[in-house]
């Protein structure tokens, strides 16, 4: 009999990312091994490490080190800063700027040169298992899925909503799907501008469905047990306001998508809180752990 593909979908998250780690150290350990895997914002960049060979344990420790030089420029930040406010300024007075305004707070090339460090500048045709990456077309709002060039999509009967695109380097494809809008620049990629993956679907568990994956298990690292908290700074407003309208459809794509969901409990971890990163981890290998009859049953009947 045909072993049927398995699917893991990671969803996005900022730093609650790392709980993704637990869980796929939990999977390791049970001898499970996804098929495809799929990941958005914060789970792309843990689902291309993975895909390109890195183990559970090598993600923990690289995971362990870092450190938000690795992923915010300070300089840039400030410069763009300045940059906008010139620009409203001079707008507000209706005096003509010759300058091409941020569309962003930092631009992404500290991410992009740190990922490119860690995969070796691979390509999607250079991963030993099938990844697909989500991102979101700012100008189209189409959901653009970066895939391995070893599989063909051109049977599925998709509407124009969703593109599936090939070849590209794996680092682009991440920072496009993690350019949050108004904190990361949209990345350019051909003649698309790209954003952050959860405009559109925070769980990319539909695209692993339309890949051919049978058996789906979701990672949503985006619950934290508790309602939307109240807002005191633009990091606080970008991340809740990213889960606020992933919620709008998240359910309802699970419910149809999903076999198995699995939520890690992730109470009070901020975008900068990288010092919760063990938390997070630990917090992912316990939800897993918690669902491994559920997981056996599904993967192994």
């Amino acid at each position: 009999m045909t072993q049927r593909k398995f699917g893991l979908a990671l969803g996005g998250g900022f730093l609650r990312g790392a709980a993704h780690i637990g869980v796929l150290k939990v999977l390791a350990g049970e001898g499970f091994k996804p098929d495809i895997v799929a990941g958005t914002s914060a789970g792309s960049i843990i689902a291309s490490l993975y895909c390109s060979g890195w183990s559970p344990e090598r993600l923990e420790k690289i995971a362990l080190k870092l450190k938000p030089g690795y992923f915010y420029d300070l300089y840039s930040t400030i410069i763009n800063l300045c940059e906008m406010a010139m620009a409203a300024l001079l707008d507000f007075f209706k005096l003509p700027f010759y300058i091409n305004v941020p569309l962003g707070l930092t631009s992404g090339k500290k991410m992009k040169a740190w990922l490119e460090g860690e995969l070796e500048r691979k390509t999607f045709y250079d991963l030993g298992t099938t990844l697909a990456i989500t991102s979101v077309d700012i100008n189209t709002g189409q959901r653009i899925v970066f895939v391995n060039g070893a599989t063909e999509y051109n049977h599925l009967k998709v509407s124009n909503d969703i593109v599936f695109i090939k070849g590209v380097n794996v680092s682009d494809a991440v920072v496009a799907s993690c350019a949050v809008p108004g904190f990361f620049t949209p990345k350019k990629i051909g003649i698309r501008l790209l954003v952050d993956g959860g405009l559109r679907g925070n769980i990319p568990v539909e695209v692993l469905s339309l890949m051919g994956a049978e058996r789906v298990i979701a990672i949503d690292v985006g619950y934290d047990g508790e309602p939307y908290k109240k807002i005191s700074n633009i990091f606080q407003l970008l991340s809740q306001s990213l889960d606020i309208i992933a919620s709008k459809s998240i359910d309802t794509e699970l419910g149809d998508y999903a076999d198995l969901v699995i939520r890690p409990l992730l109470k009070n971890v901020a975008p900068w809180n990288f010092d919760l990163i063990p938390y997070c981890i630990e917090q992912g290998e316990r939800a897993a752990m918690e669902c491994i009859p559920q997981i056996r049953k599904l993967i192994e009947n």
